[in-house]
């Protein structure tokens, strides 16, 4: 069963988006990697989380960190049932200045690690449950949508991120951020050209043209960045726009297929099972196949 909330800017661009996902112990587990940031607590349960090369026990409580370039999946075991709230979410969000180094620092814990990092914060350390319990106000506030609620929800998710560079030690103590606000500034500028062109034949000539660089050169820049290859980061936004479509729409997946530039159905499920391990259809609602996922 899953219940999720959107939030989108003025351009109908999603920016965030909460999903509590229930598993028991059908849930089959499927490594994958997805553009958006996400931060995700467990309501209730235990499970396994897979996290590349790492493997972490989850129970109630937990808060767990994942960048766009981790590998993951959740492992249940029998007789197992976990809620997991997920959020995900577009650094756009919270960091939409690239000069703005203060904006950036939110983002740390994704981008800059110390040796003592944790995906799954410390369950010792007092400021979980604080954190835990921002992320539960965030859900509410997109359950009610009151007036300004996504200005809380940005403030709460900056309260969250403020607080685990202040009382974790999983962050380098350094001011200067390791990506330049140039490069910062050409990894936006290219985000946007893709977003605003994603139903469109997109070329590595398109995108290293924006960035005024060699396409061989751009290429490398933008996976050093983005721990991503630019066609790869193309095809996973290209997935979460349609999933956005086949939750929230009644279109054909054909259609939503093409709108969002894939030539294809077999194009359009090959993606689907490479960046979430599941079929289009799994996601719309109501299906039988979303039951345990």
């Amino acid at each position: 069963m899953l219940e999720s909330y959107l939030l989108y800017d003025e351009s109908e661009n999603c920016m965030l988006s909460l999903t509590d996902t229930i598993l028991d112990e059908n849930y089959k587990a499927e490594l994958h990697i997805h553009p958006w940031l996400e931060i995700s607590f467990i309501k209730s349960g235990s499970g396994l989380y897979h996290i590349d090369d790492r493997l972490y026990e989850l129970r109630t409580g937990d808060v767990v960190v994942i960048s766009s370039t981790e590998h993951h999946c959740i492992e249940m075991l029998p007789g197992g049932h976990l809620v997991n709230c997920v959020i995900h979410f577009n650094p756009d969000f919270l960091c939409s200045s690239p000069k703005n180094s203060i904006d950036y620092r939110f983002l740390q814990i994704f981008f800059e690690r110390s040796a003592k990092f944790s995906n799954v914060l410390d369950r010792d350390n007092s400021a979980t449950a604080g954190i835990y319990q921002l992320l539960h106000e965030i859900q509410q506030e997109l359950m009610d949508q009151l007036p300004g609620y996504e200005l809380m929800i940005k403030i709460k998710l900056q309260n969250v991120f403020a607080n685990i560079i202040r009382h974790y030690d999983y962050c380098p103590n350094e001011e200067k951020p390791a990506i330049s606000a140039r490069d910062l500034k050409i990894i936006r500028e290219v985000y946007i050209y893709i977003s605003d062109h994603l139903n469109e034949n997109l070329t590595l000539e398109d995108l290293s043209g924006i960035a005024n660089m060699s396409p061989s050169y751009f290429s490398t820049f933008f996976k050093k960045h983005n721990g991503l290859s630019p066609f790869e980061y193309i095809t996973n936004r290209r997935v979460r726009r349609a999933i956005e479509l086949i939750q929230t729409s009644n279109r054909s997946l054909t259609d939503i297929a093409f709108s969002c530039g894939f030539n294809n159905s077999t194009s359009f499920n090959k993606a689907f099972h490479r960046v979430v391990g599941k079929p289009p259809s799994h996601y719309r609602p109501g299906s039988t196949e979303n039951n345990n996922s």
